[in-house]
């Protein structure tokens, strides 16, 4: 008998990319799974437009699907909208998957990613290869994290299977589209998958971070499960925004890990600020931009007294070597040499990192 599972698929004011939203929960409700062998929790976080209506109104239409949906007053983010679906699971389940809502799940998807996982009970969460929508290129195929705490996502923009031929040992799975083994998470974080402070960014690395301390493994399966858009609901929304969340949490991340360079953090979050005041040439954002350092300090020091420290070394981490750090502080995640030196190194230890 297949496994229960709990969909946790969140929304908030998605009226503009409502045809994708709204493909992504089709394709739930048309998943080869049985239908009373999982269910879909869908939690708007305190939409103001009219997506929840919309979204209520389509899965009225959805009868044989099982569903829970809740509608928060205000907006507590990714972390807490999915701590909130991650309670009010079904308790005879045993994995959750993550979904996001502009990301579209293949009809074998869940079947794939479950098979796998019963499979490897050491596994705590895990993720297939996941395309860019209406392409054969991959968007995610796992992510991993370097010695500066930047993302490295394995596969991206390469065409499908491009080397991927067995699971892999991951950083984390990407929280687009990732399915965790309810047991190994309460045992590890309790009944929750996030820490809620950290609101947006900072979820699903921190998360693979703390299960790998935990004493578990994360991998990623060369089958596909998904397709997904990506940057809709926030990156080209509000930029700014985003570029101020994404430095408070690499900047907190320096202060609850042991990572080599993490002092140098603040130092490249100041730089990535500088470059963005210039690329928008809006000096109003400069004081947001620059309180992303302030808070995250603020932040990491608030989780180091609440007793939580991560060994990133007891993940798999990309080493950064003294002499080529210069290339990742000038150049940026981004460019094509930190990327080449990223698939060099993941090449070089490919298999370390096969999952026998």
């Amino acid at each position: 008998m297949w496994p229960k599972v709990s969909i946790i698929w969140l929304n908030y004011n998605s009226s503009r990319i409502m045809p994708i939203v709204l493909e992504s929960l089709e394709s739930v409700a048309n998943l080869d799974y049985p239908k009373d062998r999982y269910e879909l929790i869908v939690v708007d976080n305190g939409s103001r437009d009219s997506s929840f209506e919309k979204i209520k109104e389509f899965l009225g239409g959805k009868s044989s699907l099982r569903k829970k949906i809740i509608k928060l007053s205000k907006n507590v983010g990714f972390t807490g909208g999915n701590n909130i679906g991650f309670k009010a699971r079904d308790r005879e389940s045993k994995y959750v998957l993550l979904l996001n809502n502009d990301a579209i799940l293949f009809q074998e998807g869940l079947k794939t990613l479950v098979e796998y996982a019963e499979n490897y009970y050491d596994v705590a969460g895990l993720q297939g290869v996941i395309f860019q929508h209406w392409t054969k290129l991959m968007h995610s195929a796992g992510c991993y994290l370097n010695e500066l705490l930047l993302v490295h996502v394995l596969g991206a923009y390469h065409e499908y299977p491009w080397i991927l031929h067995k699971p892999l040992y991951i950083t984390y799975p990407s929280g687009c589209c990732a399915l965790y083994r309810v047991e190994h998470v309460k045992r590890c974080l309790g009944d929750k998958l996030f820490i809620n402070e950290f609101f947006i960014f900072g979820d699903d690395d921190v998360l693979g971070l703390m299960m790998w301390n935990c004493g578990y493994k994360l991998i990623s399966v060369p089958k596909p499960v998904a397709s997904h858009v990506g940057g809709l609901t926030l990156w080209r929304k509000q930029p700014i925004f985003t570029r101020y969340l994404l430095e408070r949490r690499r900047v907190a991340l320096s202060i609850i890990t042991n990572a080599r360079y993490r002092q140098l953090t603040p130092l490249y979050s100041l730089k990535n600020i500088a470059l963005s005041i210039l690329g928008t040439r809006l000096s109003s954002h400069s004081q947001l931009l620059t309180r992303s350092i302030i808070d995250g300090l603020k932040l990491g020091k608030h989780l180091r007294k609440k007793g939580i420290f991560i060994d990133i070394y007891k993940a798999p981490i990309v080493r950064i070597s003294p002499e080529d750090l210069g290339l990742f502080i000038t150049e940026g995640i981004r460019g094509r040499s930190t990327q080449g030196y990223f698939e060099k190194w993941f090449i070089e230890n490919l298999d370390i990192l096969s999952v026998e």
